[in-house]
């Protein structure tokens, strides 16, 4: 499942919540008979308050998150800004990346041959 935007998954995650909560009604009432005691009642109430709070659920989590979750086209934008920031501080003074890998070099050696 292809997700497009934040509210289609609102839409689908609280469309199947309530679609299986109209089922365990319906079989919940069949099963019952229809009768008047307090047991008949027990079933569907916590049927529709499992479905009403897992729509709360949904709800605040998709609102928390929001900004964790990218469209692709904003997550190819991010890779690519990512990218240019990178050559952009890799081109920006060889000078510095060649002195930083002669003192790693003679560091390395060094070690080598302390540990010898």
């Amino acid at each position: 499942m292809t997700i497009s935007n934040q509210r289609d998954v609102r839409v689908t995650l609280i469309s199947r919540i309530w679609a299986y909560a109209t089922a365990m009604l319906l079989i919940s009432i069949l099963l019952n008979g229809g009768g008047h005691a307090r047991k008949v009642f027990f079933l569907p109430a916590t049927i529709v308050f499992g479905a009403t709070t897992s729509t709360i659920v949904v709800l605040r989590k998709l609102r928390y998150d929001r900004h964790d979750i990218l469209l692709p086209s904003e997550t190819l934008e991010e890779l690519k800004q990512r990218i240019e920031n990178l050559e952009t501080i890799a081109a920006s003074d060889v000078k510095h990346w060649d002195h930083a890998l002669k003192q790693l070099a003679q560091t390395t050696i060094q070690t080598h041959r302390t540990l010898r």
